[in-house]
């Protein structure tokens, strides 16, 4: 008896030892996979099947190759190989300690290929001829394949404190010796990540900045992950005006205007930053950023007034490879992340001259534009033609006049005329292995004034002056320019025009925004008198085209800013003007992407909104969603939505689970119709749902009020599977012992 006693006990006794390692084991395991697991970001690229075409360059047989929604990116001389930029959002206080990328299926594409090589960008003040493209004979003479990789890592940047890892993908690779072609159909990215335990003081954790990033990242989802953080705010404001004492009462009337229309607007000098120091201002802005939730700047002054930044870029002239110059930019009150001048040099602007020796920040916090007043009288014009253009009816018949206007650039193939690239923003275009959308034909009086086209292949200054003084909306300008000349007109011609109809200009133009000089054409155009442009983008510096091609450099950022503005839904000439800079961030490394990225300045007040003059109107705003508040993973749930279309146009729903993911555009639906959506969620959380809508012209709503769903497991659901784990082992230790 008493040896079954002492039996029982060792069992009951081994038991709670068993218990206490099974509770001991499950802690442990726990505590180690959580101190040594690395988080990783899984992405898969998809690419179609290049395009190749044969072309002739002054005499030599080529072939080009095209890859939707790639870009060339090489250096000059190098193959011509297309690659795919990646933006990729990574988790908050985390940083990159290792990139992989995966190849797919190859498809081979044969042998005996001659690729085409990287042209030499020229200045578009340049008079010389016949530069054709020469290949890097180190390259073309290699048995080894190019790029001989599957990515370049760009760099890191931050977008309102969101971490963005800019990325370049090679799936196409490329042996000059044999000729021999192929590329993946798909590119696997992995990321593997360590905690930083940095946090980004430009975080607001406003819900617009939240929506933004998810525009500029391939997955969106991990916006989740940045926490959602009341932020106490002094006021709400959109626009800062920063000027001077002396000018500051000039600008009160466009505060009003702006506050009336719906853009909160406060006014500040530089008595108010403390100083007239670049770092100084900057620093302000931030705060102002920070504190006021602003988005965008105007710089009321001149550079004798409110100073500009000058940058330092390297790059090439007519005559001398490499070329050197700096230019002012008011990139940087943009983009106010990490320093600009990291190693202390005379030369801003570096791409060593960010945190830690990384570039300089690029993606835009703020969106900026000058007013280049030097007094009163200056004010008074750029504030009489903002307003005159906010208070426009877009039912002005002049708002859907566009002129392209082109010269002769010299004999470079298909790049010898202007027009040739700016019959790319009619319409749009996919040439050159990217898309845009552009000016539409339908909705606009298309107007040419090409050198290309009229007779004698040079057309008079008088031509353009007519059109001005006729009334165009928009004015698309390739052409050769310096400090005082533009379009063939020189500051006397521009300070005579007496056109009411305000212009829009985009000029491709040498130097005719370099208002660091005495009083560029640009600032004729903008504040010397009340006609003219209410507002306009022109180069501080040389613009660039590309000989035997029309994948120039200053073209990128001119088709990007159209593409914003019709592509991208983005009317406001500020952000419009950035986000045309932060789709060539890949290649920034490429030729003269970092030149132009700097010197396109906007003359004129970045809040405004390009009006729109297609007589449609958008859909009411859906109101907020109905469906169930409460849930539990794994279970789809039905959510529905309506509104009205003015127009009684066909409608389009959008929708966003509040996870970061984001439907494609789900319709047509008619107008007033309910449509109802299905989701289901498979971690427990509490999700934001929101929907927005557009018309079957393109016409787009913001978002909808939220309706705020919690996914939660139940207390039995919870701890479901640990007790049902925990009693699987028990039982086979009780069939053993007793």
């Amino acid at each position: 008896m008493e040896e079954q006693k002492k039996l029982i006990f060792k069992k009951w006794y081994s038991l709670f030892l068993m218990i206490a390692l099974i509770i001991t084991s499950f802690s442990t395991i726990s505590i180690a996979n959580t101190n040594n697991s690395k988080e990783k970001i899984l992405l898969t690229y998809n690419f179609e099947s290049p395009i190749i075409k044969t072309l002739e360059i002054e005499g030599l047989i080529y072939e080009r190759i095209t890859l939707s929604k790639c870009m060339a990116s090489g250096k000059i001389g190098e193959p011509l190989i297309p690659s795919k930029g990646a933006n990729i959002l990574l988790p908050p206080n985390s940083k990159v300690c290792n990139i992989q990328v995966i190849p797919g299926e190859r498809q081979d594409l044969g042998d005996g290929h001659i690729i085409e090589p990287m042209g030499k960008p020229i200045p578009i003040s340049s008079v010389k001829n016949d530069i054709t493209p020469i290949p890097n004979e180190k390259i073309y003479n290699s048995n080894e394949f190019y790029p001989g990789k599957l990515h370049s890592t760009i760099d890191d940047y931050y977008y309102r404190g969101y971490k963005i890892l800019v990325l370049l993908l090679h799936p196409i690779q490329y042996n000059p010796t044999t000729g021999e072609l192929f590329y993946y159909k798909n590119l696997d990215v992995e990321i593997e990540l360590i905690e930083s335990g940095e946090k980004n003081d430009l975080y607001r954790s406003y819900e617009k900045d939240r929506n933004e990033i998810k525009n500029k990242v391939d997955n969106p989802e991990n916006a989740i992950k940045y926490a959602k953080e009341s932020k106490s705010s002094m006021d709400d404001y959109e626009l800062l005006i920063l000027t001077s004492d002396s000018l500051k009462d000039g600008f009160n009337s466009l505060k009003e205007a702006h506050d009336e229309g719906g853009t909160p607007t406060i006014i500040k000098t530089l008595t108010d930053v403390g100083s007239s120091d670049l770092e100084d201002i900057r620093n302000y802005i931030r705060d102002a950023y920070n504190n006021w939730g602003i988005d965008y700047v105007l710089i009321g002054g001149d550079t004798n007034i409110v100073p500009a930044p000058i940058l330092y870029v390297y790059g090439l002239d007519e005559e001398t490879w490499p070329y050197e110059t700096q230019m002012p930019s008011d990139l940087y009150y943009a983009c106010l992340d990490g320093p600009y001048n990291y190693d202390g040099d005379d030369k801003w602007g570096e791409p060593t001259d960010g945190e830690g020796g990384g570039d300089v920040d690029l993606f835009a916090d703020v969106y900026v534009g000058r007013a280049c007043v030097g007094d009163t009288t200056e004010v008074d014009n750029f504030v009489t033609k903002t307003i005159s253009y906010l208070s426009r009816n877009p039912d002005d018949e002049y708002l859907s006049n566009a002129c392209f206007v082109g010269e002769y650039l010299g004999d470079h193939g298909i790049a010898t005329w202007g027009g040739n690239y700016l019959d790319q923003l009619i319409n749009g275009s996919s040439d050159d292995n990217y898309t845009t959308v552009g000016i539409s034909a339908s909705e606009y009086n298309i107007d040419k004034l090409y050198d290309r086209d009229y007779p004698g292949n040079y057309w008079p200054s008088q031509e353009i002056v007519n059109r001005i003084e006729d009334g165009f909306h928009f004015i698309n300008h390739l052409g050769h320019s310096s400090y005082d000349y533009n379009m063939r007109l020189v500051n006397y011609d521009v300070d005579l025009l007496t056109n009411d109809n305000l212009c829009f200009i985009y000029s491709q133009g040498c130097n005719a925004g370099g208002f660091d000089e005495e009083d560029c054409i640009a600032e004729h155009f903008n504040v010397k008198t009340t006609n003219g442009a209410f507002a306009g983008i022109w180069n501080a510096r040389y613009g660039f085209f590309w000989s035997h091609s029309t994948d120039g450099d200053s073209q990128r950022f001119q088709r990007e800013f159209w593409d914003a503005v019709f592509g991208e839904n983005i009317p406001e000439i500020g952000k419009a003007n950035h986000d045309s800079k932060e789709d060539n961030i890949p290649i920034i490394g490429r030729s003269m992407i970092r030149w132009c990225y700097y010197q396109t300045n906007l003359f004129g007040d970045p809040s405004i909104n390009i009006l729109d003059t297609t007589g449609n109107t958008a859909p009411n705003p859906p109101n907020k969603p109905n469906g169930p508040s409460n849930g539990i993973p794994y279970i789809k749930y039905k959510f529905s939505a309506t509104t009205i279309d003015p127009d009684e146009d066909n409608v389009y729903y959008k929708w966003d689970w509040g996870n970061g993911e984001i439907t494609d555009w789900i319709g047509p639906f008619n107008s007033g119709d309910i449509a109802e959506e299905s989701y289901r969620f498979n971690e427990k959380g509490s999700y934001d749902i929101k929907v927005k809508s557009k018309d079957e012209l393109g016409a787009e709503t913001g978002w909808s009020d939220p309706l705020t769903i919690k996914i939660s497991f139940s207390r039995f659901n919870s701890r479901q599977n640990t007790h049902l784990r925990l009693f699987t082992l028990l039982h086979i230790f009780f069939n053993q012992i007793f």
